[in-house]
């Protein structure tokens, strides 16, 4: 007849007591040397994770919020809802710009948001904004519609015969029809060319 877990504990504890030592070590002997029932095996602590869920964990991870201080959660653990919390508190990162750079995007409008420099660390130069503006400048100079960019494109006419054509769109802007046009004018005009 087995010995329940119960009396199997009680026996463990008076024996411990009678012989001066510690309980708990004795059950977890008895344990590793597979000698207790099920019930009586310790139960295994689960790491000690500042996350409530493995959902909050994935969470923060992506988006690198750190557990600073203790959540909302049980134990104060930090929940889903702490997460977003976090997520939606402003972050302060220090921008890499000189002074001068800062001073020209400024003056031009230029947003330096998510730009990266070409100096140490991804400062912002001088030089860099100087670029930015004009490539901004040269997209501002081409004023075309993306399905007459394609047809354009397509058709193998490059950005400096598309600045000489006129768009007859609200502004001047290149329409597709404008594309189709000029490449119908260009094919016959090298057909007149090879009479």
């Amino acid at each position: 007849m087995a010995t329940s877990a119960q009396t199997l504990t009680n026996i463990i504890d008076v024996l411990s007591k009678k012989y001066n030592f510690d309980c708990d070590s004795a059950i977890a002997l008895l344990a590793k040397e597979e000698l207790l029932p099920k019930k009586m095996l310790p139960k295994e602590r689960k790491d000690d994770s500042p996350w409530v869920s493995k959902k909050a964990e994935e969470l923060a991870s992506t988006h690198g919020i750190v557990a600073e201080g203790p959540g909302s959660g049980k134990n104060g653990k930090w929940t889903l809802a702490d997460v977003e919390k976090a997520m939606a508190k402003p972050v302060k990162n220090k921008m890499l710009v000189s002074p001068n750079a800062l001073n020209l995007a400024n003056e031009k409008g230029l947003s330096l948001v998510g730009k990266k420099g070409s100096g140490k660390d991804g400062r912002i130069l001088l030089k860099d904004v100087q670029a930015w503006i004009d490539d901004e400048d040269d997209d501002e100079e081409l004023n075309i519609s993306p399905r007459a960019l394609q047809e354009a494109h397509d058709a193998h006419i490059n950005d400096e015969e598309l600045a000489t054509i006129h768009g007859s769109g609200m502004d001047g802007r290149i329409l597709l029809e404008d594309i189709k046009k000029y490449i119908t004018d260009s094919e016959k005009s090298e057909d007149e060319d090879e009479d």
